[in-house]
């Protein structure tokens, strides 16, 4: 090893430790960011907020048992619908949402809290999907749903949007 070749390697390792000495100070410069408090309701403004941002539609027969706004680094919003399976059929197509159902047989109450309604572990049948979507407001995001098919009548319907 030459003479040019020791100082060029000891060179980078002073590069790198003064890179990650940096990195470590920079985490610990005291920046905060500012988060607002979730905020949980079933207010018509914070309905219509909700629903504007996902571009959903809500059923004539349904009702809103609660909705949650959390502002992260992204936004969030959950909403839990009661209605029946002709408002939930009504509901999806008219906030064109196609994607497919699947039964969802690990229901882990710990990862999937519902801000309202029953247990999911105490229904007896869940169906799930996932959409991707952009908003007409330009906003990306993905809609999670969740069907709790709670009796041959009733179907309470757990909302998530995710975006920007």
């Amino acid at each position: 090893m030459t003479e040019g070749t020791s100082r060029m390697r000891k060179r980078i390792r002073h590069f790198f430790a003064l890179t990650v000495i940096g990195l470590a100070l920079a985490g610990c410069s005291g920046i905060t960011v500012h988060h607002e408090p979730p905020v949980s309701s079933d207010s018509p403004e914070l309905i219509q907020e909700a629903i504007e941002f996902g571009d959903w539609s809500l059923p004539t027969d349904g009702k809103v048992l609660l909705v949650r706004r959390e502002h992260l680094d992204d936004v969030k919003y959950n909403m839990v619908v009661e209605t029946s399976p002709n408002g939930l059929t009504h509901m999806l197509e008219q906030s064109k949402y196609t994607a497919q159902f699947r039964k969802w047989y690990s229901i882990q109450p710990e990862y999937e809290q519902v801000i309202a309604g029953p247990p999911l572990e105490t229904s007896p049948n869940v169906q799930k999907a996932q959409d991707l979507f952009v908003s007409t407001e330009g906003d990306s995001m993905i809609r999670d749903v969740l069907v709790d098919e709670r009796t041959p009548e009733l179907r309470i319907v757990h909302i998530e949007f995710r975006g920007q």
